[in-house]
Formats: structure tokens, C-alpha cells, sequence
């Protein structure tokens, strides 16, 4: 029987420091049938040298060059490019442990999900963030905390069989933060079967200026829209209009707790006002809130967002900010 082979897609974008080292943890793999689709996404440091050097010394490495259109698309490029069965995210300034894809190649189902080691630049180990610990979870349960974003989203925290992609033409979509949502959703609405690899294979570097860093006041309102329009589309909203509506609540809490920490207390007051309408104005009062799946801190502000009572969740903000410094 013929190996599996894993392809390893890398959207590129300015990170000339780390790209190196990204690349050198997929060569140095213990499993060796895999193929690596860089996607120079529009890069204007010395990036796109540093990859078309690696592509003239490694016959399975292929660099795609394009403008720039975020990591989603630059995801999407590769994954019309992959010839794997299975299909690994990983981002350019992160690093894989060398058995990853030799543990990926024992497994069966349609996605893989991974435990990841949150690490600074340096690679020391911040905090661990296993998706493991979910394995116990039914799958409705799952699929709904991925929706509010409770358990994490994440294209490099799951390999994906190329087959399930392509069958149900999913990809990412273009926003710049929460690109993975509507993926994600679809990925578990679609799937037949899920495992998980215990164990760290994978160390995500946590650092500011990253594609992931935004100072949006409120990133996540537009992805929580465009999921429930798709789930509309499918014709699914009354099975899940409940984890939508917790899901535009907690876009609300992120956008009022990132305000608390930019602006003073008496700008705050009216921008925060004016996002608390549009919350009332985004969410379904005809169907409750699934306070169940939503992540801790913002089921914990809820009552206050519901209430309309700014000053809680402001203070709390802040208190929480002071406390991590």
C-alpha cells in the first residue's frame, strides 16, 4: 500500500526572520512523502528570495508568487496546488515537531485535529493549547463551540484530507481576522470522521506585528455575519440560530473590551453606546443565546452586554489587562 502523502501549505507574508526556520522544521520531517507549496503572499522584505532559494535546493518544495490578498486566499492558492492526501496549514513563523507527519500518516479520518505549544519567539513554552482535550465532546458540542470560537478555530490546529476540501469546495474567506470560521464550521458540518494526535506537534509563536495582531475595534462582527448568512444558505439557521446569536454576543464583548483598552472612559461611553445598539440590533430576539458555547470571559460579560450596563464590562476589562502585565 502506498504511503500517504502530506502536503504542507505556508502563506508567506514579511516574515523574513522566521521563514527560515519554519521551512527547515518541515525538511527535517522523519516522514519523508510529503511536498511544501509556499505562497509568497505579495511579500516586500526578502522573503520571496529566502523561498525561491529553498525551491532550487529541495525538489519537493513549490513557491507561488502573488499579490497580496491575506493568508486566507493565500491558503486557498495552495490547496488548488496540493496533491496530497492530506492537507497541513502551517504558518510562517511557526515551527512543527519532526514527527508531526509521521503521526499524521497513521491516521484515518477526514480531520485531524492537533495539540499545539503556544511559545515565544524563542520557542519557550507559553502556555499549551491541546485540542485533545475536546476528544470526549459529542459532535454537535464541538461543532458549536467552533462556531462561537470557544474552542479554537485555527487552520494549522487541523490537517484536512484533501478529498473533504475539494468534494465540498471549502476554503477560507477573505477577512483578515477569523478567516477560519466559516471553514471551520464546514469542516465539522461535513466530516465523517474526526481524530486527534495527543501530544504537541506543533509550536505557535506568539508574537505582535503578526497577521494575526489587529487593532480593529471590532474584528469579528463581519465574520460572525458571514456565518450566519451561510448558514441561512445551507438552510440550517433555525438548528443553529441560537450558537449564531452567541456568537454576534460575544463579536459585541471582544469589540467593547478592546475599546476599554484604547480609549479613556468618557470616549469610551459613546462608542461603546453606539455598539451596544448594534448589537440589539444584530442579534435574533426571537431565539435565545447559547450561553453554553460561549468562551469563558464572554459568557462571563454577558449578562452585562444583555443588560446594557457598560461600566461592568469596562472595569472588568481593565482589571483583566492590569492583571496580565
Amino acid at each position: 500500500m502506498p504511503k500517504k502523502k502530506i502536503s504542507t501549505i505556508i502563506p508567506v507574508y514579511n516574515t523574513e526572520k522566521y521563514i527560515s526556520r519554519c521551512i527547515d522544521s518541515i525538511i527535517s520531517q522523519t516522514y519523508s512523502e510529503w511536498e511544501l507549496i509556499l505562497v509568497d503572499d505579495g511579500s516586500t522584505d526578502n522573503s520571496p528570495d529566502i523561498l525561491n532559494r529553498y525551491e532550487k535546493r529541495e525538489s519537493r518544495i513549490t513557491v507561488i508568487h502573488q499579490e497580496n490578498s491575506g493568508p486566507g486566499m493565500a491558503r486557498n492558492r495552495g490547496i488548488l496546488q496540493a496533491a496530497g492526501d492530506y492537507i497541513v496549514f502551517v504558518d510562517s513563523d511557526d515551527v512543527v515537531k519532526p514527527d508531526y507527519f509521521e503521526r499524521l500518516s497513521g491516521e484515518t479520518a477526514d480531520v485531524v485535529f492537533i495539540d499545539v505549544d503556544q511559545v515565544d519567539e524563542n520557542l519557550n513554552i507559553l502556555r499549551k493549547e491541546y485540542m485533545s482535550n475536546y476528544q470526549f465532546l459529542s459532535r454537535d458540542d464541538f461543532l458549536r463551540g467552533q462556531m462561537t470560537g470557544k474552542i479554537l478555530w485555527g487552520g494549522v490546529r487541523k490537517a484536512v484530507k484533501s478529498e473533504l476540501l475539494l468534494k465540498n469546495k471549502i476554503k477560507f474567506t477573505e477577512h483578515k481576522v477569523g478567516e477560519e470560521a466559516i471553514y471551520s464550521f464546514l469542516l465539522m458540518y461535513h466530516a465523517e470522521s474526526i481524530s486527534f494526535i495527543k501530544g504537541s506537534v506543533y509550536e505557535y509563536v506568539n508574537r505582535g506585528g503578526s497577521q494575526s495582531d489587529t487593532k480593529d475595534d471590532d474584528p469579528l462582527i463581519v465574520v460572525a455575519y458571514a456565518l450566519k448568512e451561510k448558514i441561512l444558505q445551507m438552510g440550517l439557521y433555525g438548528y443553529y440560530a441560537n450558537t449564531i446569536n452567541a456568537f454576534i454576543a460575544t463579536a459585541a464583548i471582544i469589540s467593547l473590551d478592546r475599546m476599554a483598552g484604547i480609549y479613556e472612559w468618557s470616549e469610551y461611553k459613546i462608542k461603546a453606546r453606539d455598539r451596544l445598539l448594534k448589537y440589539r440590533q444584530e442579534v435574533d430576539p426571537d431565539k435565545p443565546v447559547d450561553t453554553d458555547h460561549m468562551m469563558g470571559k464572554a459568557k462571563m460579560l454577558y449578562p452585562f452586554l444583555k443588560a446594557g450596563m457598560l461600566t461592568p464590562i469596562y472595569f472588568a476589562s481593565c482589571v483583566n489587562r492590569m492583571m496580565r502585565k
